[in-house]
């Protein structure tokens, strides 16, 4: 399939998990337990976990959708909500967008071990129950156009590291997704996730950061904002930035140099400031034996194992190519949420003022790689 003549790749799809997920799919012990997502409404992404529900702000609102909002949503996602998103809705998707492939991204597994404080075998047993679920989806749906990114617990570096291996081995997955915020005041260049990068890298898949906002992790602006809507502008864009920080400066991608790290659902404008930003801090304190860990500038790590996510609007993208080139970035739609521009993302992503040869190799050539199809 070609649009435009352009193959396309999402690099970052999601699915919408059946509200029943957990019920089925996760070990006997923890049934009690199953974390669930709620379906009271006609679109619905709240996920209760252990009696919390999420996503909604501590201390603030979960706006319950507007008559409009509602509306909204349950009629662009009208068609998959009558099939109660199954795998041939999935497919539909695609080929409304024109995409020849797509990663899959959770909806509500990215909200069920956002607690710092979650009982490490409970968070472990429930991204089981995901990667299983996603593998039998992905199965049902064309596993020749759909690949999955696996769950893993960060409370538990030995059970993520072993998830990680079963879920790439055994069911195939293309990709680890992790959420960018800390767990437990520990960063991600802290030696003990250091298995875990070290399997990844051996296993030659890559690491997808991405947040949610309305969680039970700390995240930036959410000390400020109680709004979702509003917490939401800063969450996304910002843990990512922190998260591409933390793995470079931290060390973690010279120790580990063929491992790759995709920045997902944040924007891209903030890349080439950012970087630059780092690279202006080596310049200045590495004459003075600070980050002697680093043997290179920050940037050259990004260009050699990063990737950003454009969003399919993002006009700004024009000035990321002209001030960082165009090899490290690539495309989402962000289906099925209420953010994405679904389904007309590509479309609009089309419109944007890059040449051919920039769309794609953000569209194709650029995810490829990424994720090594």
């Amino acid at each position: 399939m070609a649009k435009n003549g352009f193959r396309m790749i999402d690099a970052e799809m999601h699915v919408m998990e059946p509200v029943d997920l957990w019920e089925r799919y996760i070990d006997r012990e923890f049934k009690a337990r199953a974390p669930r997502r709620l379906n009271e409404r006609r679109w619905d992404i709240r996920t209760v976990v252990e009696g919390e529900v999420m996503a909604a702000m501590v201390g603030g609102d979960w706006p319950a959708l507007t008559d409009a909002e509602e509306k909204m949503l349950g009629d662009r996602y009208a068609e998959e909500i009558a099939r109660n998103f199954d795998p041939e809705s999935q497919v539909r998707a695609m080929d409304k967008e024109g995409l020849d492939l797509a990663i899959l991204f959770p909806t509500s597994a990215m909200y069920v071990t956002a607690f710092s404080t979650m009982d490490p075998r409970f968070a472990a047993a429930a991204c089981r129950a995901y990667n299983d679920w996603l593998h039998d989806y992905i199965e049902a749906a064309d596993p020749k156009r759909l690949f999955g990114a696996a769950a893993v617990s960060p409370h538990d570096v030995q059970s993520a590291e072993v998830e990680a291996r079963r879920a790439v081995i055994e069911l195939g997955m293309k990709a680890i997704f992790l959420r960018p915020n800390i767990y437990n005041e520990r960063p991600w260049h802290d030696r003990y996730y250091d298995p875990l990068w070290a399997t990844c890298q051996e296993l030659n898949v890559p690491v997808g950061f991405h947040e949610t906002t309305g969680s039970r992790m700390k995240a930036a602006g959410t000390d400020r904002f109680k709004s979702l809507g509003i917490a939401h502008i800063s969450t996304h864009s910002m843990e990512q930035m922190l998260a591409c920080m933390d793995v470079i400066m931290g060390g973690v991608l010279e120790r580990f140099p063929r491992l790759r790290f995709a920045f997902l659902e944040g924007q891209c404008g903030w890349l080439p400031f950012w970087l630059q930003r780092m690279d202006e801090h080596y310049e200045w304190r590495a004459p003075y034996g600070e980050m002697t860990h680093l043997i290179m500038p920050p940037s050259e790590y990004f260009r050699r194992q990063g990737f950003c996510a454009v969003e399919c609007d993002e006009e700004f993208v024009t000035h990321v190519v002209e001030a960082f080139g165009d090899d490290n970035l690539v495309t989402t739609t962000d289906y099925p949420h209420g953010d994405s521009k679904y389904p007309n993302a590509m479309d609009r992503f089309l419109a944007l003022p890059l040449s051919d040869r920039s769309k794609k190799k953000i569209l194709w050539d650029n995810v490829l790689r990424l994720y090594s199809l």
